[in-house]
């Protein structure tokens, strides 16, 4: 039994993990272990955080859809004696997009130059204190002040969250974290939809204050999201090697967005209150009082556009003159009208077509949202397939945007027809929103394929940018419709006429990347 005792017990068959090298087999099989790769990378840290910030923010500015509706529906004192209610409705949500829009570029170039994560940190803190805001306000031009403040905010984001993935994620697996993240936007959208209408419901007892609270309570999470995300999150080339901030770097990038905000804050709602004025010292028709807004705003735009090219035509004319990515800022214009008619009228469009309340169709309108988290990863994965097989991104967009432009005719044809089933109606709208999301995914992929990665904050800037064209005409044009014609059928014809647009554009996308 001694002599047992001093034979090594590697010799003895029982295993011994307390001393390296006492096992020499064990040895090999710890050693073999630790040279292991985890299936856990850094890249999938960035995506978790960036799925999360994507979906309280879109929690922020996608609750202004169910709220407004709830105003509609209540007669909130905001809307009280409005003519056209469903277009001031319209118009709020514009009023969002118009601070979103017109920070997307400078958001992009400021990522260029100081760092994707610093922009995205500073994007998610300003976005939570300016939601607090929102909730905060007492009257309409204040209300709308600060949702154009939440815009300018969250305008940082877009261009420098596709960036960032694109910088950090491994090439063949880019599509995948495009779409990956991107279902924080579907989270975010199916929970506004389906808790906000259930969260007013519970908070009636306040009386016309129960929109409140929504704002406040998504607004604190997104601010403390912000702060996690700064302090906790650090940048990582796809091999796992640290990439380095510029000294100062968030205060210089704070001061230069707070800079483009304040300019950008007086253009918009000079658009907003200039039309105001003089409907009431030149007694001017107050019906299209909210279209004449949008294009004051769509103006200010195309301005901004216009000096962009005129002070950066010559530097950044690898993304702002290349005639392929000019193509896809264009069709991205009809996603995002897509989107937000969706994302702002969806719940009326159910409660009107049915004669439900606005809660009884938060399950449907959620159809949606739950559609687009899975059309956005999937969209991804079997892109990256597709084009390993030799097969374009630029086909496989034309015909997932065909497939969805078809089946928006069928919502039109079904409402036309005087279809009320709200379970028929979240079926087509699920079926939609599979492909849908699915073609974005796609669209993006493609936009840094083409895009020069140094330059990559810039071109999904100006992508924004131009695409939010379509956000900002969306909600007003079809409230004004739905106003004009007394249903959404001539709304929704409308959005699928521009995914038809969309789809022929991108067949005249030449050039293709020889890499994923």
């Amino acid at each position: 039994m001694s002599e047992w005792l001093k034979e090594p017990l590697s010799k003895s068959g029982i295993p011994f993990c307390g001393i390296e090298g006492s096992n020499p087999s064990l040895s090999a099989i710890n050693q073999t272990h630790m040279n292991k790769p985890s299936a856990w990378k850094h890249y999938h840290t960035i995506w978790l955080m960036l799925f999360l910030i994507w979906m309280f923010s879109y929690l922020d500015r996608a609750i202004t859809g169910p709220i407004v509706s709830w105003m509609v529906k209540s007669n909130a004192s905001f809307l009280e004696g409005v003519p056209m209610p469903h277009a001031l409705g319209g118009l709020i949500g514009s009023m969002f997009f118009a601070g979103y829009m017109l920070t997307q570029f400078p958001a992009g170039y400021l990522g260029d130059k100081y760092g994707r994560k610093i922009m995205i940190g500073i994007s998610a803190i300003w976005a939570g204190i300016a939601t607090i805001v929102s909730g905060a306000v007492h009257s309409i031009t204040a209300f709308i002040g600060a949702r154009v403040l939440t815009g300018l905010g969250e305008g940082a984001y877009y261009s420098n969250d596709r960036a960032l993935i694109a910088e950090v994620t491994p090439k063949e697996k880019k599509g995948l974290g495009m779409g990956v993240v991107f279902v924080g936007l579907a989270a975010g959208l199916t929970i506004a939809n389906v808790l906000t209408p259930y969260l007013l419901d519970w908070l009636k007892a306040l009386g016309t204050n129960a929109w409140r609270p929504p704002f406040l309570i998504f607004g604190v999470a997104t601010l403390i999201l912000g702060i996690c995300f700064v302090v906790f999150v650090k940048r990582k080339d796809p091999e796992g090697n640290p990439l380095p901030e510029m000294p100062g770097a968030y205060k210089s990038a704070t001061l230069r967005l707070a800079l483009y905000a304040i300019l950008f804050m007086a253009v918009v709602m000079t658009a907003y209150l200039l039309p105001l004025y003089m409907a009431d010292k030149c007694q001017w028709s107050k019906m299209y009082l909210q279209t004449t807004q949008a294009v004051l705003i769509l103006l200010a735009a195309f301005l901004l556009v216009i000096a962009i090219y005129w002070k950066l035509g010559k530097k950044s004319a690898e993304i702002l003159k290349d005639k392929n990515l000019i193509l896809m800022y264009v069709s991205a214009i009809p996603i995002l009208y897509m989107l937000w008619f969706f994302g702002s009228w969806i719940l009326l469009v159910i409660s009107d077509a049915s004669k439900t309340g606005i809660v009884s169709a938060a399950f449907y309108a959620g159809l949606f949202g739950v559609a687009n988290a899975i059309g956005y990863p999937l969209g991804g994965k079997i892109s990256d397939a597709l084009l390993a097989r030799g097969i374009s991104r630029k086909i496989q967009y034309f015909w997932i945007c065909l497939v969805t432009t078809l089946l928006t005719f069928t919502l039109a044809a079904y409402l036309f027809k005087g279809g009320q089933d709200p379970l028929a109606l979240g079926a087509i709208m699920f079926a939609i929103g599979v492909p849908f999301a699915a073609m974005q995914t796609v669209h993006m992929t493609l936009t840094s394929d083409l895009a020069p990665p140094h330059l990559m904050g810039q071109a999904f800037g100006m992508w924004n940018l131009v695409a939010e064209i379509g956000a900002i005409l969306s909600p007003v044009v079809s409230g004004t419709l739905r106003d004009l014609t007394g249903d959404w059928v001539y709304a929704i014809v409308v959005a699928g006429a521009l995914l038809a647009i969309s789809a022929i554009l991108m067949l005249f996308v030449g050039r293709q990347p020889s890499h994923p």
